[in-house]
């Protein structure tokens, strides 16, 4: 039980009985006060002066002597009543009968593993412990882990101190980065589920800034008090690869690859690292990559792809504070030459039909194991996602109108970094584009929109259309320039066109001022839009030697040449595809350190997708056939977690937008602090030293006027 009294509570009111002792003071003072005596001198009027000269310092010096005992007796007293000033703190205002239901939400993101001392995250432990003991013994709690999911110990807030304190001691750090309004919106949930509780929310975290920066506090609801608790480390410095380039990302047997790594120094001193690969069975590659403060540097290994296959990378720099992103893992995919999706509708015994042209131009010596490229053709009706996985082109030509399910793998092809070159060739192609458009939500423009189909073939006068605009600064068109082999070519069939102001780019337009060709990027890829068909009875382009070396100039430059590695993060699916020999068996899966695990497989023909739900560290994610490697899947920490930068906890308050009577803060290194804001802050030490210096002063006195 405490007493509260002019916003001081007192923690230990049973000794109130001792204001009694207030008195003692007086009743000595009364005790021991002197009685006058008469006394018969021969010269009374010098005695009667002395005497009430006397009797006047008597009296002060008594009075003061009973104030100052008094004074220190009160504040003696005051002081084992444990006085505490509770103005501003998680208590103040609370009835005798106030219960408290509190959340603990401890960030186990990858930023908390930096190791610099006693680290953040087992600062953030001994803060959740140390605010469950400072609990009543009628209050609830509960601990919600914030990583890429959130996870909690009780499905609601509990009485079960102990569990709680066991969790919070056994919590472990994770390599995720931490879904906070996710962690958030759990705690909110479960303090849903009690009723006549006083609610709080504790945030434990290093409130590093690029992730508390985002955070949407507004969900949280006005009776929910916020108590933020930093345990961020002051100065932290990291260094990290952040990132993995491949040029080109799926090189072909006998191509040279350059890989680019990127790294992060994140702080305030320039420093130079030894930078290692290793790719394969290889040896290992070094470099010495300068970074200057506060900026990201990168450095190249060039090599030549001779192998094909599917081959794991490693990238790494020497191991500090935050290790878990002094690593970075890909893998580099070398095929032995390069593959071509070719979509169509077409009738394949048709002699006209452009796919065939098409086929024939990419391999003219319609060999599998010869040339640099390797056309695949499928019916578009058939195109999912296990076809388009690998292609580095895809190429749409005489295809009918896109069922939704085709146009949504085909616009996914493209953000993710894809390239296509779509021949138009009739109407459904305007409507396959315009539904593109608009599934994109606004991802992607159209650099022209198709009009009325013109049609050059049902005349009778024998016109034509040929190029005339050409932009040969585009690599694409440049080997062209000298010669005047596209303006010979005689388009019989193709689309109006209306320009669509500052989208794209437009390559070629015809002499009567209709877009040929043009080109427009969507999220990571690029769609390039012919506004032409291969076939026979749409132009000679097929007839024209120009048709090979053009084709094979648009293939090179739509190809990606530059893409990031696949940036598969810890804790979220990662997945790939993987191609099934003949007769597989025993497939099996296992995690970065070789132990058995579930994926999900999902078979189409001679291949599968794996998805691997749940990765809980980086490193490489496989998949075996019996003994033998057919697939590989690389995960990394989440590069944004490199960055220890981290918001104050008056940053955090103004973000946080909450009222001041809702939102507290204090630092998670102060132990002592995280009791002061839960009960107030103790005066009892100073009360007893006032007591004793009183009692010094009563001494002191005592001393002089005895003299």
């Amino acid at each position: 039980m405490s007493m509260r009294l002019f916003g001081v509570v007192f923690t230990n009111p049973a000794l109130w009985a001792g204001v009694a002792a207030l008195a003692v003071p007086l009743i000595v003072h009364l005790l021991t006060r002197k009685s006058s005596r008469t006394l018969i001198f021969p010269t009374i009027r010098f005695i009667r002066k002395v005497q009430a000269r006397q009797s006047a310092v008597y009296r002060l010096r008594h009075i003061l002597l009973l104030l100052v005992r008094t004074a220190f007796l009160a504040l003696l007293l005051l002081a084992f009543l444990k006085p505490v000033i509770e103005h501003n703190t998680l208590t103040a205002g609370d009835r005798a009968n106030s219960k408290h239901a509190v959340v603990i939400l401890l960030d186990a993101s990858a930023s908390m593993g930096y190791s610099g001392g006693f680290g953040p995250f087992a600062r953030a432990r001994l803060a959740a412990e140390k605010i469950l003991d400072e609990l009543g013994e009628n209050d609830l709690a509960n601990l919600v882990v914030a990583g890429a999911a959130p996870s909690s110990s009780f499905l609601e807030p509990t009485a079960n101190r102990f569990q709680l304190k066991n969790d919070a001691q056994i919590a472990r750090l994770t390599q995720e980065r931490a879904d906070l309004d996710a962690a958030i919106a759990e705690a909110v949930k479960q303090l849903g589920k009690v009723s006549g509780y006083q609610k709080e929310i504790h945030l434990i975290s290093d409130f590093q800034r690029s992730n508390w920066a985002t955070v949407d506090f507004a969900k949280i609801p006005r009776e929910i008090k916020v108590i933020l608790v930093s345990v961020a480390a002051p100065d932290a410095a990291n260094f990290a690869i952040s990132e993995v380039v491949l040029q080109p990302p799926a090189p072909a047997q006998g191509e040279e690859v350059e890989i680019i790594c990127k790294v992060g120094n994140h702080s305030s001193q320039s420093k130079t690292l030894p930078l290692q690969l290793k790719l394969g069975d290889e040896k290992p590659l070094q470099r010495d990559i300068d970074l200057p403060r506060g900026t990201t540097a990168a450095a190249s290994f060039r090599l030549r792809a001779n192998q094909t296959g599917v081959f794991e990378g490693e990238l790494g720099i020497p191991n500090d504070a935050l290790s878990m992103d002094d690593r970075r893992f890909f893998t580099l995919t070398v095929s032995d030459r390069i593959p071509i999706l070719i979509l169509t509708d077409e009738d394949p015994k048709d002699p006209g039909a452009s796919h065939r042209f098409l086929v024939r131009a990419l391999n003219p010596s319609l060999e599998r194991a010869a040339g640099a490229f390797a056309p695949v053709v499928v019916d578009a009706s058939k195109f999912d996602k296990f076809a388009a996985t690998g292609a580095q082109l895809i190429i749409v030509s005489g295809v009918k109108e896109f069922a939704s399910a085709t146009t949504g793998t085909l616009l996914s092809y493209l953000k993710e970094g894809g390239a296509v070159l779509y021949l138009l060739a009739g109407t459904a192609d305007r409507v396959n584009l315009s539904e593109l458009e608009r599934i994109s939500a606004g991802d992607l423009k159209l650099p022209f929109k198709p009009g009325n189909l013109i049609d050059h073939s049902t005349a009778q006068d024998g016109q034509f259309a040929t190029l005339t605009e050409a932009n040969f600064d585009n690599p694409m068109l440049k080997p062209f320039q000298e010669a005047r082999d596209l303006a010979e070519i005689r388009f019989l069939r193709y689309f109006a066109t209306e320009r669509e102001p500052g989208q794209g780019q437009v390559l070629l337009r015809y002499d009567d001022q209709n877009i040929a060709l043009a080109r427009k990027s969507v999220g990571g890829g690029s769609l390039l839009i012919a506004n032409f068909s291969p076939s026979v009875r749409h132009s000679d382009l097929a007839k024209r030697t120009i048709f090979v070396p053009f084709l094979h100039e648009m293939v090179k430059a739509m190809r990606p040449q530059s893409g990031a590695a696949k940036p598969f993060a810890v804790g979220h699916p990662a997945s790939t595809t993987v191609k099934l020999p003949g007769g597989a068996r025993d497939i099996r899966f296992a995690n970065s350190a070789g132990a058995k695990l579930n994926a999900v497989f999902e078979l189409s023909g001679d291949e599968a997708a794996v998805i691997f739900p749940e990765t809980k560290e980086s490193g490489f994610y496989r998949v075996y056939d019996t003994d033998k490697l057919i697939g590989s899947v690389a995960v990394n920490v989440d590069p944004r977690e490199s960055n220890l930068a981290s918001l104050s906890l008056a940053q955090v308050q103004a973000l946080s937008e909450l009222a001041r009577e809702r939102v507290f803060a204090t630092a998670g290194v102060d132990v002592r602090g995280l009791k002061v804001l839960r009960e107030g802050k103790p005066i009892w030490q100073y009360c007893l030293l006032a007591a004793l210096l009183l009692l010094g002063a009563e001494q002191m006195l005592a001393l002089l006027w005895r003299r």
